[in-house]
């Protein structure tokens, strides 16, 4: 009990600290007047996207649920998936299990059973998220060293004639390759490198255990269209201000994939903090002002907020009507 306490407070102070950072030198009237005249057409459509991408998640769902013989509705899945959005906003963490303890109740789907599909279901979603940050990594390498530099404070500089920062980290990378291997005796006989294998080992037993899906490619489509929903839904919000909606296509991927950050960092309110930290300091790299940028990260995690609780609501109203 201590021990969730304690994780809880240091969740709502990294949140906190990261919310006290980003809001403190704004101008609460010029912030409120640049989502006030936000184009609502341009942040609807990417919310019915983002609504969208939760239906996809719900029917991936129903395959893992099929391949360990049980029968879910869909529709069940989908009020399921929405309940633990909601829930995500009001306790760190706590959707998974009121995803699963949701389905438990409709449906008598065991909890043990439906949690094991969902951590099969983030490792696929954690593939597909390093994939996507490595991807622009390597497109838009020097802008997103530049935000390294500029989000941490880094002093870090190179001038004209020397070896280009991308080397240098290759080269690094080389040598803990090498020294692991040399060492690699005495890595084996410490404890977290068994700790190491585990983990390895849960990893990889979730991600074969997709051979168990009756539909392995339609799985995997499904993971994919759920990604590019997410990129969708905020490239579709960039047309909502006037501020951002010049910017293209790579310019979306490179601060998704830089807001993908916030997102996974442990924060209250499902990134509150984290995500408008992330998001302002990307969009910093391609000239929107630092005010633009809290506005488009306040607008789209506000907007998303209200809509996932209103529909999670609905959603415990209906499988609360149907067990009636």
């Amino acid at each position: 009990m201590l021990k969730k306490v304690i994780q809880y407070l240091v969740i709502i102070i990294i949140g906190g600290g990261f919310m006290f950072y980003v809001f403190k030198d704004q101008n609460w009237n010029e912030l409120w007047e640049k989502i006030a005249t936000a184009n609502l057409w341009w942040l609807s459509l990417g919310l019915l996207i983002s609504v969208f991408s939760h239906w996809l998640r719900a029917y991936r769902a129903v395959l893992m649920y099929n391949a360990m013989d049980y029968k879910i509705k869909t529709s069940h899945s989908f009020y399921a998936v929405l309940i633990g959005y909601m829930m995500n906003y009001f306790i760190p963490r706590a959707g998974e299990v009121a995803r699963c303890a949701s389905l438990n109740k409709s449906d008598n789907l065991p909890i043990e059973k439906s949690l094991g599909s969902v951590v099969t279901e983030r490792i696929f979603d954690l593939i597909i998220m390093l994939f996507l940050l490595g991807l622009v990594f390597l497109i838009q390498f020097n802008l997103i060293w530049n935000f390294i530099q500029n989000a941490f404070s880094n002093n870090v500089s190179q001038s004209s004639n020397s070896l280009p920062v991308k080397w240098i980290l290759l080269a690094l990378i080389v040598v803990f390759v090498i020294v692991a291997f040399l060492f690699r005796n005495k890595i084996k006989s410490l404890p977290i490198f068994n700790k190491f294998l585990t983990v390895l080992k849960g990893f990889t037993d979730g991600l074969l255990s997709i051979k168990k899906v009756k539909k392995p490619f339609l799985f995997i489509f499904l993971s994919i269209s759920i990604w590019f929903c997410y990129i969708l839904m905020m490239y579709f919000c960039f047309f909502s201000l006037h501020s951002t909606e010049n910017l293209n296509f790579a310019a979306c991927l490179t601060v998704f994939a830089i807001g993908t950050i916030g997102v996974a960092l442990p924060a209250p309110g499902a990134g509150a903090g984290t995500f408008h930290y992330f998001i302002s300091q990307s969009l910093l790299l391609f000239g929107v002002a630092i005010v633009d940028g809290v506005a488009y990260a306040t607008l789209i995690h506000g907007a998303q907020m209200i809509v996932l609780i209103l529909l999670g609501l609905i959603s415990s109203l209906i499988l609360f009507l149907k067990k009636q």
